[in-house]
């Protein structure tokens, strides 16, 4: 085996009122990165209080929306550069906190602003990290684990469709993450399944496109496990403590995984979907998985059939594997209440055929989609995904 590099948060403290560990931080000034949802319930003002008490100055940005966009960013850097914080502090789902990671680039490296947008990543690549301030990570959403990973994902609108680029370096991964199921037992069923599904992707993804690793394999399993044994659970009944605990910790085992191995052509596909058409992330994701996975079949089979037996599908073949593994996705995404199809999500049809020969070009443009691949092989895909037409192995 080859040598291979494993990158994590320094500290990771977890467990129903993990919170508690903010209290061990120390700084002089923080800015609080979230959107407005998560001030209105309460969650900011325990956060301040925890910092105030231990003699930290804060200020807050609250107007991260969905999705967040370069100039959100760029507003957050403004603010951090008024303030000089020697400490971020992430809240939320995966946009507020890739927000404040971006946001962290940015005010550690003013240059960033006057690079162009297509030129961001690998500006980002060459930046430094940690010379004015650290970064703490809190989620409140159980799928994104934006918390553990390398990677802010940041919408482009000045283009049309707009497109979701990756600003992604190893030394964007957080310093702390702070992952505690008390604050994920707020979300609503929906936003519970959509980013559920997340993390289960996350694990299928990045297990089925990477050689065999025994750390990332392990917690790509272990995650790919619970979120199918629990995710119905948390649907079910948000206040079920251990299915909440259960799931916020499949995500973050997730997000370790598919950080330290890869992510390919169902999130490249997923997100110009959700920057186009406005699904939510996990629900892109959900509904363009199977026909991403028989579509890739002839060169992941042997790993689809791994997976298949650690998941105890009981397949004797790979491709009966395959055929077992997409069966348990549509089987869970019923039971969640995820359509069958982008038609019944409730998206405008003619929108989704004007964008389509965009949409399957920024797919290719991602840079984590196979090699080679052609944009009429993405467009088929999207197409098939439209109509939610059963899926046919190759």
């Amino acid at each position: 085996m080859s040598m291979r590099k494993f990158v994590v948060p320094r500290e990771i403290y977890y467990g129903w009122g993990a919170l508690e560990a903010l209290q061990k931080v120390s700084a002089k000034r923080a800015l609080i990165v979230t959107g407005p949802r998560l001030q209105k319930i309460g969650h900011v003002a325990r956060l301040e209080v925890m910092l105030k008490g231990n003699g930290i100055e804060t200020r807050v940005f609250s107007q991260v929306e969905p999705e967040p966009t370069k100039e959100t960013v760029a507003k957050i850097a403004t603010l951090a550069q008024e303030l000089q914080p020697d400490l971020f502090v992430g809240l939320g789902g995966g946009s507020n906190i890739d927000a404040g990671k971006a946001a962290w680039a940015f005010y550690e490296n003013p240059d960033l602003q006057s690079v162009a947008w297509s030129d961001i990543q690998q500006a980002v690549l060459r930046s430094t990290f940690r010379q004015k301030t650290r970064y703490v990570a809190i989620p409140t959403t159980s799928g994104t684990a934006s918390e553990v990973t390398r990677v802010a994902m940041i919408t482009d609108r000045d283009v049309y469709p707009a497109v979701k680029v990756a600003l992604s370096s190893v030394e964007m991964v957080p310093d702390m993450a702070i992952v505690d199921a008390e604050l994920a037992s707020t979300m609503p069923p929906q936003l519970t399944a959509d980013t559920g599904f997340d993390a289960l992707t996350h694990a299928v993804e990045c297990y089925v496109l990477i050689p065999p690793s025994d750390i990332v394999d392990g917690l790509a399993v272990r995650a790919s496990q619970t979120v199918l044994s629990w995710l119905p659970k948390a649907v079910a009944d948000g206040q079920d403590k251990t299915a909440r605990e259960r799931m916020h910790m499949a995500s973050t085992m997730a997000g370790m995984a598919f950080s330290n191995g890869r992510l390919g052509l169902v999130h490249a596909c997923g997100h110009q979907l959700e920057s186009s058409i406005g699904l939510s992330h996990g629900r892109s994701l959900a509904l363009i998985i199977d026909h991403v996975l028989a579509y890739l079949f002839p060169s992941i089979s042997t790993r689809v059939g791994e997976l298949a037996q650690a998941l105890g599908l009981g397949a004797t073949n790979d491709r009966e594997a395959a055929e077992k593994l997409i069966a348990s996705l549509d089987q869970l995404k019923e039971e969640i209440g995820i359509p069958s199809s982008i038609k019944e999500a409730g998206t405008d049809e003619a929108k989704f055929k004007a964008d389509l020969d965009k949409l399957a070009e920024n797919a290719i443009a991602s840079g984590i989609a196979p090699k080679g691949m052609t944009p009429e092989e993405v467009k088929d895909i999207y197409l098939k995904a439209w109509e939610g037409a059963k899926v046919q192995l190759p």
